[in-house]
């Protein structure tokens, strides 16, 4: 997993910035494509160099796709809430397919066969022409967006650290496997009625809200003591991933002309912190899986602190 977000970090900055010299939809079509390939090739995987290898392509290949396909999208008019909306439904239910399928290889052909289709489907969009100069490392367009990049980091940060002990908690609180599947679809589906409801709201406000529950959810994480009482908190959960991400889309979109770079910054630190999340919280859950809950409200509300002095 560590391996593929740091693919994915590359990837998402490069392929980012090339969509802005060059154009949008020769990548997005390169990203879809090239991962399809990739999770077809999971079906023969027979050692571990094989397994680095192709974890490490996926993560390089799904990174191209976000930020210039969700640039396009924006230039060509189209509604941030709606794309993001469809993309945690696809999640849910992909879910629900890897359940039902069971077998890896299956699983894989699968998701495979979904890339694949997409690319077919995206081959007669028409290409947005760009040709935008934005410099390899531009610390110009860092310091513009910080205090979106920071609040994200340190709230996903937190978030990774959660998820990497989540179904040890939920288990610790009495849910079986079935339990832990329901729990986990709910978040997504949450996702998808929120975003197309939220799109009518400026970027500002919804990066405050997100952060701001992202805190309340961890809180509530910590004083969960049975595996029912978090349902509820994760459609609080999806409220706060929905405001979070689609007003920082919306806000790096609106105050950016070099959008591919500038979401493209934004897609890796998800990479970022799907390395550092996961340390920090082993690290921590050694004093136990509630602390674990605690430090990730800690660093969402540092995130919406650090998000109020920066912003402008």
């Amino acid at each position: 997993m560590g391996l593929t977000n740091f693919t994915l970090f590359i990837s998402s900055t490069l392929f980012g910035r090339l969509s802005d010299l060059y154009g949008r939809k020769i990548f997005i079509l390169l990203g879809l494509l090239l991962s399809g390939v990739v999770l077809f090739f999971h079906t023969c995987i027979s050692n571990l160099p094989t397994l680095f290898l192709l974890r490490g392509l996926a993560g390089f290949s799904i990174g191209i796709i976000p930020p210039v396909f969700l640039s396009y999208l924006y230039e060509r008019g189209g509604s941030l809430g709606k794309f993001t909306g469809l993309g945690s439904l696809g999640w849910g239910i992909g879910s629900i397919m890897a359940g039902l399928l069971k077998d890896f290889h299956r699983v894989f052909l699968f998701s495979s066969g979904a890339f694949l289709l997409s690319f077919l489907f995206t081959l007669p969009l028409k290409e947005v022409k760009t040709k935008i100069k934005v410099p390899p490392l531009s610390l110009r367009l860092i310091r513009k967006n910080l205090g979106v990049y920071l609040g994200f980091l340190l709230r996903h940060t937190g978030a990774f650290a959660v998820w990497a002990i989540f179904p040890l908690y939920l288990k610790s609180i009495g849910a079986d496997r079935f339990w832990i599947g329901i729990i986990y679809a709910v978040n997504p589906f949450f996702q998808f009625i929120f975003m197309n409801y939220l799109d009518r709201y400026r970027g500002k406000r919804l990066i405050s809200w997100g952060l701001l529950f992202s805190s309340i959810t961890f809180l509530l994480f910590s004083l969960s003591s049975r595996h029912y009482e978090v349902l509820p908190v994760q459609i609080i959960l999806a409220l706060s991933w929905s405001c979070l991400y689609l007003g920082s889309l919306k806000y790096l979109m609106e105050r950016n002309i070099e959008r591919g770079t500038a979401t493209g910054i934004f897609n890796s630190l998800s990479g970022l912190s799907g390395m550092i999340g996961p340390f920090l919280g082993g690290f921590v859950g050694v004093f136990g899986y509630k602390i674990v809950m605690v430090f990730a409200m800690s660093l969402s509300l540092l995130g919406l602190i650090v998000w109020i002095i920066l912003k402008d």
